[in-house]
Protein backbone atom coordinates (compact mmCIF):
# COMPACT_ATOMS: atom_id res chain seq x y z
CA UNK A 1 0.00 0.00 0.00
CA UNK A 2 1.42 3.54 -0.84
CA UNK A 3 0.54 6.33 1.22
CA UNK A 4 -1.91 8.86 0.63
CA UNK A 5 -0.29 11.54 -1.25
CA UNK A 6 -0.38 15.20 -0.32
CA UNK A 7 -1.89 17.99 -2.24
CA UNK A 8 -0.98 19.43 -5.59
CA UNK A 9 -0.17 22.84 -5.38
CA UNK A 10 -0.70 23.22 -8.79
CA UNK A 11 -4.20 25.71 -9.38
CA UNK A 12 -6.30 24.62 -11.43
CA UNK A 13 -4.67 20.71 -11.47
CA UNK A 14 -6.42 18.04 -11.95
CA UNK A 15 -6.58 15.62 -8.67
CA UNK A 16 -3.12 13.50 -9.13
CA UNK A 17 -1.25 11.37 -11.59
CA UNK A 18 -2.61 10.45 -14.76
CA UNK A 19 -4.85 7.60 -14.21
CA UNK A 20 -6.22 4.18 -15.19
CA UNK A 21 -9.67 5.29 -16.74
CA UNK A 22 -10.54 5.90 -19.78
CA UNK A 23 -12.78 9.42 -18.47
CA UNK A 24 -10.01 11.84 -17.65
CA UNK A 25 -8.87 14.33 -20.69
CA UNK A 26 -6.93 17.32 -21.42
CA UNK A 27 -9.26 17.74 -23.71
CA UNK A 28 -11.59 20.91 -23.92
CA UNK A 29 -15.37 19.32 -23.31
CA UNK A 30 -17.71 20.32 -26.45
CA UNK A 31 -20.12 21.67 -24.09
CA UNK A 32 -20.52 23.69 -20.58
CA UNK A 33 -22.41 21.50 -20.06
CA UNK A 34 -19.97 18.44 -19.58
CA UNK A 35 -17.69 20.43 -17.93
CA UNK A 36 -16.39 18.99 -14.72
CA UNK A 37 -16.11 20.84 -11.58
CA UNK A 38 -12.79 22.93 -11.51
CA UNK A 39 -9.83 20.83 -10.97
CA UNK A 40 -11.33 17.85 -11.47
CA UNK A 41 -10.75 15.59 -14.70
CA UNK A 42 -13.39 14.72 -17.17
CA UNK A 43 -15.27 11.38 -18.16
CA UNK A 44 -15.84 12.13 -22.10
CA UNK A 45 -17.34 8.53 -22.79
CA UNK A 46 -20.39 9.76 -20.65
CA UNK A 47 -20.92 11.64 -23.48
CA UNK A 48 -22.05 8.69 -25.70
CA UNK A 49 -23.25 6.35 -22.94
CA UNK A 50 -26.03 9.48 -22.45
CA UNK A 51 -26.49 9.17 -25.34
CA UNK A 52 -27.56 5.69 -25.77
CA UNK A 53 -29.47 5.89 -23.12
CA UNK A 54 -32.01 8.20 -24.26
CA UNK A 55 -32.11 6.23 -27.40
CA UNK A 56 -33.46 3.32 -25.11
CA UNK A 57 -35.74 5.42 -23.21
CA UNK A 58 -37.44 6.51 -26.27
CA UNK A 59 -37.42 3.04 -27.68
CA UNK A 60 -39.36 2.39 -24.52
CA UNK A 61 -42.40 4.92 -24.81
CA UNK A 62 -42.61 4.18 -28.47
CA UNK A 63 -43.65 0.88 -28.06
CA UNK A 64 -45.85 1.44 -24.78
CA UNK A 65 -47.62 4.18 -27.14
CA UNK A 66 -47.91 1.33 -29.82
CA UNK A 67 -49.13 -0.56 -27.38
CA UNK A 68 -46.30 -3.14 -28.68
CA UNK A 69 -44.33 -2.55 -25.35
CA UNK A 70 -43.39 -6.35 -23.65
CA UNK A 71 -45.07 -8.01 -26.97
CA UNK A 72 -42.33 -10.42 -28.42
CA UNK A 73 -38.72 -9.90 -28.25
CA UNK A 74 -38.46 -6.40 -29.30
CA UNK A 75 -41.13 -5.41 -26.81
CA UNK A 76 -39.40 -7.26 -24.37
CA UNK A 77 -36.12 -5.59 -24.96
CA UNK A 78 -37.45 -1.85 -25.21
CA UNK A 79 -39.24 -2.51 -21.95
CA UNK A 80 -36.00 -3.65 -20.47
CA UNK A 81 -33.78 -0.81 -21.92
CA UNK A 82 -36.64 1.63 -20.57
CA UNK A 83 -36.06 1.10 -17.17
CA UNK A 84 -32.57 -0.08 -16.93
CA UNK A 85 -31.91 3.20 -18.73
CA UNK A 86 -32.99 5.22 -15.97
CA UNK A 87 -30.70 3.06 -12.98
CA UNK A 88 -27.82 3.79 -15.15
CA UNK A 89 -28.97 7.49 -15.30
CA UNK A 90 -28.77 7.11 -11.58
CA UNK A 91 -25.46 5.07 -11.40
CA UNK A 92 -23.77 8.46 -13.95
CA UNK A 93 -25.10 10.85 -11.78
CA UNK A 94 -23.46 9.17 -8.30
CA UNK A 95 -20.43 8.65 -9.79
CA UNK A 96 -19.72 11.97 -11.56
CA UNK A 97 -21.19 14.39 -8.44
CA UNK A 98 -18.94 12.01 -5.89
CA UNK A 99 -15.90 11.70 -7.56
CA UNK A 100 -14.59 15.72 -6.21
CA UNK A 101 -15.76 14.58 -2.68
CA UNK A 102 -13.12 11.18 -2.86
CA UNK A 103 -10.56 13.13 -5.01
CA UNK A 104 -10.33 15.86 -2.55
CA UNK A 105 -10.61 13.51 0.77
CA UNK A 106 -7.49 11.21 -0.88
CA UNK A 107 -5.30 14.63 -1.91
CA UNK A 108 -5.61 16.54 1.26
CA UNK A 109 -7.99 18.83 0.27
CA UNK A 110 -10.81 20.68 1.61
CA UNK A 111 -14.18 18.97 0.62
CA UNK A 112 -15.92 21.04 -2.76
CA UNK A 113 -17.13 24.44 -1.74
CA UNK A 114 -21.34 24.23 -0.79
CA UNK A 115 -21.83 27.44 -2.99
CA UNK A 116 -20.65 26.39 -5.86
CA UNK A 117 -22.08 23.03 -5.71
CA UNK A 118 -25.10 24.11 -5.30
CA UNK A 119 -25.06 26.65 -8.13
CA UNK A 120 -23.85 24.23 -10.67
CA UNK A 121 -26.85 21.81 -9.88
CA UNK A 122 -29.06 25.06 -9.71
CA UNK A 123 -27.84 26.03 -13.26
CA UNK A 124 -27.62 22.71 -14.70
CA UNK A 125 -30.99 21.31 -13.95
CA UNK A 126 -33.47 24.33 -12.93
CA UNK A 127 -33.46 26.56 -16.45
CA UNK A 128 -34.42 23.70 -18.50
CA UNK A 129 -36.74 21.72 -17.21
CA UNK A 130 -39.05 25.11 -16.07
CA UNK A 131 -38.83 26.00 -19.21
CA UNK A 132 -39.91 22.59 -21.20
CA UNK A 133 -42.23 22.37 -18.59
CA UNK A 134 -43.86 25.67 -19.03
CA UNK A 135 -44.33 25.55 -22.73
CA UNK A 136 -45.73 21.64 -22.59
CA UNK A 137 -47.88 23.25 -20.21
CA UNK A 138 -48.86 25.83 -22.69
CA UNK A 139 -49.27 23.22 -25.71
CA UNK A 140 -49.75 20.58 -26.13
CA UNK A 141 -51.77 21.18 -22.38
CA UNK A 142 -49.95 18.88 -20.18
CA UNK A 143 -51.85 18.32 -17.52
CA UNK A 144 -51.70 19.46 -14.09
CA UNK A 145 -49.36 22.28 -14.42
CA UNK A 146 -51.79 25.12 -14.14
CA UNK A 147 -53.21 23.85 -11.17
CA UNK A 148 -53.14 24.35 -7.75
CA UNK A 149 -50.60 21.98 -7.41
CA UNK A 150 -48.16 23.64 -9.43
CA UNK A 151 -45.40 24.29 -7.22
CA UNK A 152 -45.11 20.29 -6.55
CA UNK A 153 -43.98 20.27 -10.73
CA UNK A 154 -42.07 23.41 -10.59
CA UNK A 155 -40.39 22.19 -7.24
CA UNK A 156 -39.37 18.65 -7.78
CA UNK A 157 -42.03 16.92 -5.20
CA UNK A 158 -44.58 15.50 -7.86
CA UNK A 159 -43.17 11.83 -7.43
CA UNK A 160 -44.78 12.07 -3.53
CA UNK A 161 -48.43 12.26 -4.33
CA UNK A 162 -50.54 9.90 -6.30
CA UNK A 163 -52.57 12.00 -7.89
CA UNK A 164 -49.36 14.03 -9.25
CA UNK A 165 -46.70 11.60 -9.36
CA UNK A 166 -47.49 10.63 -13.61
CA UNK A 167 -48.87 14.04 -14.42
CA UNK A 168 -46.13 17.12 -15.86
CA UNK A 169 -44.07 15.85 -17.42
CA UNK A 170 -44.10 12.17 -16.46
CA UNK A 171 -40.48 10.85 -16.58
CA UNK A 172 -39.50 13.96 -14.42
CA UNK A 173 -40.31 11.56 -11.74
CA UNK A 174 -36.38 10.55 -11.79
CA UNK A 175 -35.62 14.42 -11.45
CA UNK A 176 -37.34 14.25 -8.12
CA UNK A 177 -35.00 11.59 -7.08
CA UNK A 178 -31.98 13.13 -8.18
CA UNK A 179 -32.75 16.56 -6.17
CA UNK A 180 -32.88 14.36 -2.88
CA UNK A 181 -29.53 12.94 -4.07
CA UNK A 182 -28.52 16.68 -4.84
CA UNK A 183 -29.28 17.87 -1.20
CA UNK A 184 -28.26 14.45 0.65
CA UNK A 185 -24.79 14.32 -1.48
CA UNK A 186 -22.81 16.80 0.91
CA UNK A 187 -24.23 15.61 4.00
CA UNK A 188 -23.36 12.00 3.15
CA UNK A 189 -19.58 13.62 2.12
CA UNK A 190 -19.29 15.23 5.45
CA UNK A 191 -20.63 12.21 7.28
CA UNK A 192 -18.60 9.92 5.80
CA UNK A 193 -15.04 12.25 5.97
CA UNK A 194 -15.10 11.70 9.39
CA UNK A 195 -14.85 7.42 9.02
CA UNK A 196 -10.95 7.35 9.92
CA UNK A 197 -9.49 6.63 7.11
CA UNK A 198 -5.39 5.67 8.14
CA UNK A 199 -2.73 6.76 6.05
CA UNK A 200 -2.81 4.40 2.79
CA UNK A 201 -5.10 4.00 0.00
CA UNK A 202 -6.30 0.58 1.13
CA UNK A 203 -7.72 2.66 4.59
CA UNK A 204 -9.49 5.49 2.09
CA UNK A 205 -10.78 2.82 0.11
CA UNK A 206 -12.49 0.54 3.19
CA UNK A 207 -13.80 4.42 4.84
CA UNK A 208 -15.72 5.00 1.26
CA UNK A 209 -17.31 1.49 0.47
CA UNK A 210 -18.10 0.09 3.80
CA UNK A 211 -21.13 2.99 4.19
CA UNK A 212 -21.89 2.84 0.63
CA UNK A 213 -22.08 -1.20 0.63
CA UNK A 214 -24.58 -0.36 3.82
CA UNK A 215 -26.28 2.37 1.36
CA UNK A 216 -27.23 -0.13 -1.75
CA UNK A 217 -27.88 -3.29 0.48
CA UNK A 218 -30.37 -0.75 2.29
CA UNK A 219 -31.59 0.38 -1.54
CA UNK A 220 -32.52 -2.75 -2.27
CA UNK A 221 -34.20 -4.27 0.97
CA UNK A 222 -36.55 -0.91 0.24
CA UNK A 223 -36.96 -2.68 -2.93
CA UNK A 224 -37.71 -5.77 -1.51
CA UNK A 225 -39.97 -4.95 0.95
CA UNK A 226 -41.91 -3.15 -1.68
CA UNK A 227 -42.31 -5.94 -4.02
CA UNK A 228 -43.84 -7.80 -0.75
CA UNK A 229 -45.91 -4.63 -1.03
CA UNK A 230 -44.36 -4.08 2.92
CA UNK A 231 -43.79 -0.12 1.86
CA UNK A 232 -45.61 1.82 -0.14
CA UNK A 233 -44.36 2.23 -4.35
CA UNK A 234 -43.65 5.64 -3.60
CA UNK A 235 -40.67 4.94 -0.81
CA UNK A 236 -39.19 2.25 -3.15
CA UNK A 237 -39.19 4.98 -6.35
CA UNK A 238 -37.72 7.98 -4.50
CA UNK A 239 -34.18 8.20 -3.02
CA UNK A 240 -34.74 5.46 0.08
CA UNK A 241 -35.37 2.82 -2.77
CA UNK A 242 -32.91 4.50 -5.83
CA UNK A 243 -30.10 5.20 -3.59
CA UNK A 244 -28.69 1.43 -4.59
CA UNK A 245 -28.14 2.67 -8.25
CA UNK A 246 -26.78 6.10 -6.94
CA UNK A 247 -24.72 4.45 -4.29
CA UNK A 248 -23.27 2.30 -7.15
CA UNK A 249 -22.25 4.96 -8.86
CA UNK A 250 -20.52 6.20 -5.86
CA UNK A 251 -18.68 3.19 -5.58
CA UNK A 252 -17.04 3.37 -8.68
CA UNK A 253 -15.84 7.00 -8.01
CA UNK A 254 -14.10 5.74 -4.92
CA UNK A 255 -12.52 3.22 -6.39
CA UNK A 256 -11.65 5.10 -9.39
CA UNK A 257 -9.71 7.61 -7.34
CA UNK A 258 -7.53 4.83 -5.53
CA UNK A 259 -6.76 3.51 -8.58
CA UNK A 260 -5.50 6.50 -9.71
CA UNK A 261 -3.64 6.85 -6.48
CA UNK A 262 -2.18 3.32 -6.85
CA UNK A 263 -2.96 1.77 -10.14
CA UNK A 264 -1.27 -1.59 -8.41
CA UNK A 265 -3.68 -1.94 -5.31
CA UNK A 266 -6.56 -3.34 -7.78
CA UNK A 267 -4.95 -5.42 -10.63
CA UNK A 268 -8.07 -6.96 -11.85
CA UNK A 269 -9.12 -3.45 -12.46
CA UNK A 270 -6.75 -2.96 -15.00
CA UNK A 271 -7.58 -6.55 -16.82
CA UNK A 272 -10.81 -6.11 -16.62
CA UNK A 273 -10.76 -2.33 -18.74
CA UNK A 274 -8.28 -4.03 -21.22
CA UNK A 275 -11.33 -6.11 -22.62
CA UNK A 276 -14.45 -3.95 -22.68
CA UNK A 277 -16.30 -5.94 -24.96
CA UNK A 278 -16.18 -8.52 -22.46
CA UNK A 279 -17.81 -5.91 -19.92
CA UNK A 280 -20.22 -5.44 -22.80
CA UNK A 281 -20.79 -8.86 -22.86
CA UNK A 282 -22.22 -9.43 -19.35
CA UNK A 283 -23.81 -6.32 -19.74
CA UNK A 284 -26.06 -8.23 -22.37
CA UNK A 285 -26.19 -11.00 -20.89
CA UNK A 286 -27.42 -9.45 -17.79
CA UNK A 287 -29.92 -7.74 -20.31
CA UNK A 288 -31.03 -10.72 -21.79
CA UNK A 289 -31.77 -12.56 -18.52
CA UNK A 290 -33.94 -9.46 -17.37
CA UNK A 291 -36.50 -9.78 -19.98
CA UNK A 292 -38.30 -13.03 -18.78
CA UNK A 293 -38.42 -11.28 -14.78
CA UNK A 294 -40.78 -8.77 -15.68
CA UNK A 295 -44.39 -8.75 -14.98
CA UNK A 296 -46.04 -10.15 -17.72
CA UNK A 297 -49.23 -8.94 -16.86
CA UNK A 298 -48.80 -5.70 -18.75
CA UNK A 299 -47.76 -3.79 -16.38
CA UNK A 300 -44.38 -1.59 -17.82
CA UNK A 301 -41.97 1.06 -16.37
CA UNK A 302 -39.93 1.52 -13.44
CA UNK A 303 -42.95 3.02 -11.24
CA UNK A 304 -45.75 0.06 -12.40
CA UNK A 305 -43.15 -2.49 -11.78
CA UNK A 306 -42.13 -1.62 -8.14
CA UNK A 307 -46.06 -1.09 -7.47
CA UNK A 308 -46.42 -4.80 -8.51
CA UNK A 309 -45.82 -7.30 -6.07
CA UNK A 310 -43.65 -9.95 -6.94
CA UNK A 311 -41.74 -12.74 -4.79
CA UNK A 312 -38.58 -12.04 -3.16
CA UNK A 313 -36.78 -14.73 -5.22
CA UNK A 314 -37.32 -13.18 -8.38
CA UNK A 315 -36.97 -9.28 -7.26
CA UNK A 316 -33.61 -10.18 -5.75
CA UNK A 317 -32.62 -11.93 -9.17
CA UNK A 318 -33.81 -8.78 -11.04
CA UNK A 319 -32.17 -6.26 -8.71
CA UNK A 320 -28.94 -8.32 -8.82
CA UNK A 321 -28.92 -8.29 -12.57
CA UNK A 322 -29.56 -4.76 -13.10
CA UNK A 323 -26.38 -3.86 -11.03
CA UNK A 324 -24.88 -6.53 -13.32
CA UNK A 325 -25.99 -5.00 -16.22
CA UNK A 326 -25.22 -1.07 -15.10
CA UNK A 327 -22.02 -2.05 -13.73
CA UNK A 328 -20.37 -3.20 -16.64
CA UNK A 329 -21.98 -1.32 -18.78
CA UNK A 330 -20.64 1.74 -17.31
CA UNK A 331 -17.28 0.18 -16.76
CA UNK A 332 -15.39 1.07 -19.78
CA UNK A 333 -16.09 4.65 -19.48
CA UNK A 334 -14.49 5.22 -16.73
CA UNK A 335 -11.59 2.91 -16.60
CA UNK A 336 -8.89 2.08 -19.57
CA UNK A 337 -8.06 3.59 -22.51
CA UNK A 338 -10.36 5.43 -24.45
CA UNK A 339 -9.21 4.69 -27.40
CA UNK A 340 -9.09 1.11 -27.15
CA UNK A 341 -11.83 -1.11 -28.50
CA UNK A 342 -15.25 -1.10 -29.83
CA UNK A 343 -17.58 -0.14 -27.29
CA UNK A 344 -15.45 2.99 -26.47
CA UNK A 345 -15.03 3.25 -30.09
CA UNK A 346 -18.90 3.50 -30.44
CA UNK A 347 -19.13 5.69 -27.35
CA UNK A 348 -16.65 8.55 -28.79
CA UNK A 349 -18.56 8.82 -32.04
CA UNK A 350 -19.95 11.92 -33.20
CA UNK A 351 -23.90 11.07 -33.45
CA UNK A 352 -24.10 9.48 -29.81
CA UNK A 353 -22.10 12.36 -28.37
CA UNK A 354 -24.18 15.04 -29.84
CA UNK A 355 -27.17 12.92 -28.80
CA UNK A 356 -25.76 13.01 -24.95
CA UNK A 357 -25.05 16.90 -25.40
CA UNK A 358 -28.63 17.75 -25.34
CA UNK A 359 -30.30 14.58 -23.25
CA UNK A 360 -31.39 16.62 -20.62
CA UNK A 361 -33.52 18.74 -22.89
CA UNK A 362 -34.12 15.34 -25.41
CA UNK A 363 -35.19 13.46 -22.05
CA UNK A 364 -37.99 16.22 -21.15
CA UNK A 365 -39.61 16.59 -24.55
CA UNK A 366 -39.32 12.98 -25.74
CA UNK A 367 -42.47 11.34 -24.32
CA UNK A 368 -44.70 14.14 -25.08
CA UNK A 369 -43.40 14.52 -28.41
CA UNK A 370 -44.07 10.75 -29.74
CA UNK A 371 -47.21 10.66 -27.41
CA UNK A 372 -48.52 14.29 -29.81
CA UNK A 373 -47.04 12.37 -33.02
CA UNK A 374 -48.49 9.22 -32.52
CA UNK A 375 -52.18 10.13 -31.35
CA UNK A 376 -54.82 11.87 -33.12
CA UNK A 377 -57.49 11.84 -30.57
CA UNK A 378 -57.32 14.21 -27.67
CA UNK A 379 -54.82 12.30 -24.96
CA UNK A 380 -55.69 11.95 -20.97
CA UNK A 381 -52.08 13.43 -20.87
CA UNK A 382 -52.76 16.33 -22.87
CA UNK A 383 -55.55 18.68 -23.97
CA UNK A 384 -54.42 19.32 -27.70
CA UNK A 385 -55.19 16.55 -30.43
CA UNK A 386 -52.61 14.85 -31.70
CA UNK A 387 -51.04 14.44 -35.19
CA UNK A 388 -52.74 10.91 -35.59
CA UNK A 389 -49.94 9.93 -37.52
CA UNK A 390 -49.67 6.12 -37.02
CA UNK A 391 -53.25 6.65 -38.85
CA UNK A 392 -51.62 6.31 -41.96
CA UNK A 393 -48.75 3.90 -40.75
CA UNK A 394 -50.07 -0.35 -41.11
CA UNK A 395 -46.68 -1.87 -41.00
CA UNK A 396 -43.42 -1.14 -38.60
CA UNK A 397 -45.69 1.30 -36.51
CA UNK A 398 -42.85 1.46 -33.85
CA UNK A 399 -39.69 1.74 -36.03
CA UNK A 400 -41.41 4.76 -37.78
CA UNK A 401 -42.44 6.68 -34.60
CA UNK A 402 -39.34 5.80 -33.43
CA UNK A 403 -37.39 7.68 -36.57
CA UNK A 404 -40.02 10.46 -36.20
CA UNK A 405 -39.95 11.14 -32.72
CA UNK A 406 -36.53 10.79 -32.60
CA UNK A 407 -35.56 13.78 -35.59
CA UNK A 408 -38.71 16.08 -33.85
CA UNK A 409 -37.44 15.68 -30.14
CA UNK A 410 -33.59 16.19 -31.23
CA UNK A 411 -34.59 19.50 -33.29
CA UNK A 412 -36.42 20.89 -29.83
CA UNK A 413 -33.90 19.64 -27.85
CA UNK A 414 -31.25 21.55 -29.57
CA UNK A 415 -33.13 24.38 -29.36
CA UNK A 416 -34.04 24.48 -25.78
CA UNK A 417 -30.33 23.54 -25.95
CA UNK A 418 -28.95 26.27 -27.20
CA UNK A 419 -31.44 28.93 -26.24
CA UNK A 420 -32.10 27.81 -22.58
CA UNK A 421 -29.43 25.68 -20.97
CA UNK A 422 -26.41 27.33 -22.78
CA UNK A 423 -26.43 30.31 -21.57
CA UNK A 424 -26.70 29.44 -18.05
CA UNK A 425 -23.90 26.59 -18.17
CA UNK A 426 -21.57 28.83 -19.31
CA UNK A 427 -22.32 30.61 -15.77
CA UNK A 428 -21.36 27.11 -13.88
CA UNK A 429 -18.23 28.60 -13.02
Amino acid sequence: MTAVPSPVPVPGASDGPPPLASGPSDELPPSPALAPPPGNPRFPLFDGLRGILVLGILAFHVFEVTAQLGRGVAGRMAEVAGFQAVIVFFVISGFLLYRPYVAARAWGRSSPSAARYARRRALRILPGYWTVLTLLAIFPGIVGVFSGDWWRYYGYVQLYSSSTELRGIPVAWTLCVEVTFYLALPIWAIAVRHIPAGRNVGGLVRAELLPLAVAIAGGAAVQLAAAKQLVSHTVAVSLAGQCAWLALGMAFAAISVAVQQDEQMLSWIRKLAGRPELCWAASVAAFIALMPLLPANGVYGLIATIRTGQSGSVTLAKLVLQGVLAAFLVFPAIFGDEQRGLPRRLLASAPLVGLGVISYSFYLWHLTVTQMIAQSHNSAAFSASGLGLLDHVHTARPVVLFAVALVATAVLATATYRLVELPFLKRKG
